[in-house]
């Protein structure tokens, strides 16, 4: 299985505005193609203002027809010609991410938060690194409650990684982080085992559904 995500950043100023057209467009990609295309918003995080369209898929074939579909539609490229307008400097980045564990929790969940925690491998340690990022997302899973992922990257950073958990509301969110804080044995594990096979820049993002 394999998430994909577009991410584009908005210009200041004219927030209903730009709101509405991403709203807007989202509802228009669901109405052309048969993937479930969700709109989020980065909250809580660096990178204020960017927003992030998201579905998983079975095969890149199924995003390749998507994306034919989408091409051929007059009524998604005029929004898109819209959205120009409304769009920050900052380029707009496709990534694509294999999911080598996909938490059989997570089709159970009306998500409306998630946390993307995103890593590098370190040379070498491909292997150990896929093992030990499995075994850390079913054990955050355990501790919080919460349904977590973990996936390679497929594009971007060679040898990204990323670990996905999905939240049912902003109480879920904070109650799973320090439910984290407070496990002595996850921090045992990041700091005797994770700190072996990945890189030490690590990054945390949260991100809140629009629509």
């Amino acid at each position: 299985m394999y998430l994909f995500t577009r991410s584009a950043r908005l210009a200041p100023g004219n927030i209903e505005t730009s709101m509405d057209w991403a709203v807007r467009i989202t509802e228009k990609v669901n109405q052309i193609v048969e993937l479930e295309v969700g709109l989020w918003a980065r909250v809580f995080s660096p990178g204020s203002g960017t927003l992030v369209w998201s579905t998983t898929v079975e095969s890149l074939a199924a995003l390749e027809a998507s994306e034919d579909k989408l091409m051929a539609d007059s009524g998604y490229l005029s929004l898109v010609e819209q959205g120009a307008k409304l769009g920050s400097s900052d380029p707009i980045d496709d990534q694509l991410t294999q999911l080598v564990y996909a938490d059989p929790g997570a089709a159970d969940v009306q998500a409306q938060y998630a946390t993307v925690v995103e890593a590098r491998l370190a040379p070498g340690s491909s292997v150990r690194g896929v093992e030990l990022g499995i075994d850390i997302a079913q054990q955050a899973s355990r501790i919080t409650g919460c349904p977590t992922s973990f996936g390679l990257a497929v594009t971007g950073d060679y040898g990204g990684v990323a670990w996905l958990t999905m939240l049912t509301s902003v109480e879920q969110l904070q109650h799973s982080q320090e439910a984290i804080a407070g496990a002595p044995e996850f921090a045992k594990k990041v700091d005797e085992e994770a700190s072996t096979v990945f890189l030490p820049n690590v990054q945390q993002m949260t991100y809140r559904r629009i629509c």
